[in-house]
């Protein structure tokens, strides 16, 4: 088994080496999702860690984990796949960039893509950005509030990192506005005085339909925080689960405090002065853009991942289709903690590579994949990111029923 990573290090996502570098994570991330759920099954997060731990937190951790499973020798660091391909013996030639610039070709029996989807920052086209004279940034490269002291800031976006950000830049800044494009429900990290994630994995939970799911949590909401629209937020246009979720324990507390102003959609930059849909302008020194990440994989062919429309297209959100033993990992969007999820498709991707479990035909796989694209795209839209969207439960059942009861004995004996 050979790793190859793209970093400096081990921990993906979670590693934050400090102001200019660039990445997902900034000096303030933490979990939203409990330590107790987010840890490994046979490698819990020390006791020591918070119920939310630090970025750093969880670096160490993921090394520790590689570690512990005896990976940690077997990655290549600095090295970034530029293609990979079949060859005529129908085996995988993986093309490598090292950093020193030197490309390496191998052949591999198996390819398992576990990249994630936080790489390539996407930036709207805003009428008249290029007049704007301040300073202008993507997540990807915030790193913390210190360079904004003072300033007059508008964050654009509405999901958990423009939550995070905006919420620690009102303590700073002379000003600060959030962009709000849509409604989006505003979820605490816990309810109940439970985590959120604890509560969508408990057994309990799993036995209430769906309306009732969706039905106690929506009462939960009305009681903990009321309407959305009491705040100045625009209310979403769903339903609980119907979209991805903004998890903020101090959003709307800063709201309230009148340090955070939110505003509607930008409708075009003049210089410094950022107008919107409802027809106020504030004046900016500063632009940080929350606005998600492109979903795309530059070293493999569109079709081994994507249907023409440009959703996702794989079978149990592991397998693609045209390529049965191209696997991915992690390429979900769970309403819940995303490891243990992981942790189950590592198991049957294991199971297939050893040729303990088994595939359904091309055909069956396709029309999973369908009936898939068709109920995500009547209940959370028909986006590229809706289509990873997963509940954790029903998903976590259907994992286990791929693997079966016989293939858990095989394993075992």
């Amino acid at each position: 088994m050979t790793v190859l990573e793209r970093t400096g290090g081990i921990g993906g996502l979670w590693r934050f080496e400090g102001p200019g570098s660039r990445g997902p994570a900034y000096d303030s991330l933490h979990l939203n999702t409990s330590a107790r759920l987010t840890g490994f099954h046979d490698f819990p997060m020390p006791a020591s860690y918070p119920r939310y731990p630090r970025h750093d937190q969880v670096a160490s951790y993921l090394r520790s984990y590689a570690d512990h499973k005896g990976v940690t020798d077997r990655v290549e660091l600095h090295t970034e796949v530029e293609d990979v391909s079949r060859t005529s013996a129908d085996t995988w030639l993986v093309t490598s960039r090292d950093g020193a610039g030197v490309r390496r070709r191998r052949e591999f029996g198996h390819v398992v893509v576990a990249t994630g989807h936080h790489w390539v920052p996407r930036l709207p086209e805003l009428p008249g950005d290029e007049t704007f004279p301040g300073r202008r940034l993507h997540s990807f490269d915030y790193a913390n509030p210190v360079a904004h002291a003072g300033r007059r800031v508008v964050v654009i976006g509405f999901g958990n990192s423009a939550a995070d950000i905006s919420v620690e830049l009102s303590r700073v800044a002379a000003k600060t506005v959030l962009v709000q494009r849509r409604g989006v429900h505003v979820v605490p990290k816990t309810i109940m005085g439970l985590p959120i994630d604890e509560i969508a994995s408990a057994p309990w939970w799993a036995r209430l339909t769906f309306p009732q799911q969706r039905g106690l949590i929506e009462t939960l909401l009305r009681l903990m925080r009321g309407r959305l629209a009491d705040y100045g937020l625009a209310e979403p246009d769903h339903r609980i689960f119907g979209g991805a979720l903004t998890i903020s324990d101090e959003l709307l507390s800063r709201i309230n405090h009148g340090t955070l102003t939110v505003k509607p959609a930008v409708d075009r930059i003049e210089g410094s002065v950022v107008h919107f849909s409802d027809g106020t302008s504030e004046e900016a020194d500063d632009l940080v853009y929350c606005t998600g990440y492109h979903i795309e994989f530059p070293f493999l062919p569109f079709e081994w991942v994507f249907e023409p429309g440009g959703r996702i297209a794989l079978y149990q959100r592991v397998v693609s289709p045209a390529q049965p033993d191209l696997y991915f990992a992690g390429l979900i969007r769970p309403f819940g903690a995303i490891t243990r999820l992981v942790e189950a498709q590592a198991e049957w991707i294991a199971d297939l590579v050893e040729g303990v479990a088994v595939l359904p035909p091309v055909s069956a796989m396709r029309r999973e994949v369908e009936q898939h694209l068709t109920a995500a795209a009547a209940r959370f839209g028909t986006t590229r990111a809706a289509s990873m969207q997963v509940d954790f439960g029903t998903y976590l059942a259907a994992l286990r029923k791929q693997r079966g009861s016989k293939v858990l004995t095989t394993r075992r004996s």
